[in-house]
Order: C-alpha cells, then structure tokens, then sequence
C-alpha cells in the first residue's frame, strides 16, 4: 500500500496506528506510516498492549493541548484587553484634543489654532491609534484563521471540523469565549469589504478571495 506523501522530507504525518500526529521522513512510496513507537504493536496477537499504549499517549495528548490551548486562550485574552483598553485610551485622548481644538476655533481662526489641528501630539495620538488597531486586526485574523479549523460541522452538531468531535477539540474549546467577538470583528470587516474600503480580513477569507477574482 503506498501513501501520499513526500519523500526525504521532515514532515508530521497520522500515525495509521496510533491516528496521532508523529514525525516522519519517508525514503520510499511504500514506507509504513507507523511511527516508531507503533512498531511493535503490528500483529493481532498485540491488540491488547496497543490499545494500553495507546490511551496512554492519547491522554498525554490531551494533556499537553489542553495546557498549551489554555495558556493560549489566557494570553489571548489578556492581549486583547490590554490593546481595547490602549485603543479606547488613545481615541478618547485624539477626541479630547480635536474638541479642544474645535472649541477654540469657534473663537477665532488665528494661525495657532490650525498648528494646534496639526500638532505633533495628535499626529502622535492618532499614529499609536492606528497601530493598536492594526496589532489587533491581527489578532482577530489569527483566532479567525483558528477559529475556521476549529468548528461545528453542519447537520452533525457534535462533530469539528477537524475530525474530532467538539467535546474532544482542544482548540475549539480554548477559542470558544471568542468568538462572538471574532464574529463581531468579521461582520464590520466584511461590511468595509463590502464598500470598497480598506479592511482587516486576511487574504484567504472566501470574501476576499472572490473579491479578487471578479478584479
């Protein structure tokens, strides 16, 4: 039986016994796709200390995504309120400023109130502003792009995307509490996409990759 994958490559492959993710580099389209722990589980009369070894790995597994995926999440969203908290600190400075600036110019229209409207503290304002919007557009683009691999499937409620059923992912489960906002962040992404503007999304959003194909 051959397998389709490439050959003197380092890649990670499922392991036909174990189903797990293991590394591998194949010499020949006939290698066995069974990783180097599997090997001495080939054979019916083994059945029982594969299956052992198995659920053993399986948890070590789990384990292991269940403590990376919430560290993940953790991070994430700590990441995420510390730039909410910068963005709405820098607007509510720009806004204070251009009211400022706006309040005088109702009361003349002398050269100092249009350096002020130019002002390398605006300017300033307005740069950092941008740029934590910027950092969190990618955060969103990154838990979107998760976000996609990681979901229900239809007509079968239970299931992910990915293979495994939802209670089993990881990775949709440390996603779960965001996605409301990755949702509310696609939707006003998708509406500036829709007019033309300039957006968030990343390239490989089916929008965005019609959008490209009708230019």
């Amino acid at each position: 039986m051959t397998h389709p994958y490439p050959l003197y490559v380092a890649i990670r492959a499922q392991c036909f016994c174990c189903q797990s993710l293991q590394p591998f580099t194949f010499t020949s389209a006939t290698d066995q796709v069974v990783c180097a722990s599997c090997l001495h589980h080939l054979g019916p009369e083994k059945a029982e200390r594969r299956d052992a070894e198995h659920i053993k790995l399986w948890v070590g597994q789990y384990a292991d995504q269940q403590e990376n995926h919430r560290q993940f999440a953790e991070k994430s969203a700590v990441a995420d309120a510390e730039q909410h908290a910068v963005l709405d600190g820098l607007t509510a400075q720009v806004a204070e400023l251009r009211g400022v600036v706006a309040g005088e110019s109702d009361q003349t229209k002398s050269a100092g109130v249009r350096a002020l409207l130019e002002s390398d503290l605006v300017r300033r304002a307005e740069r950092k502003t941008e740029l934590v919007q910027r950092q969190l557009d990618w955060t969103m683009a990154v838990l979107w792009r998760v976000g996609q691999l990681h979901q229900g499937v239809g007509g079968k409620p239970l299931d992910c995307v990915c293979g495994r059923t939802q209670a089993a992912c990881a990775e949709g489960r440390a996603i779960d509490p965001q996605r409301q906002a990755v949702l509310d962040w696609e939707r006003k992404n998708l509406i500036l996409l829709r007019a033309g503007s300039r957006h968030a999304l990343p390239d490989d959003h089916p929008e965005v990759t019609a959008a490209k194909r009708q230019l």
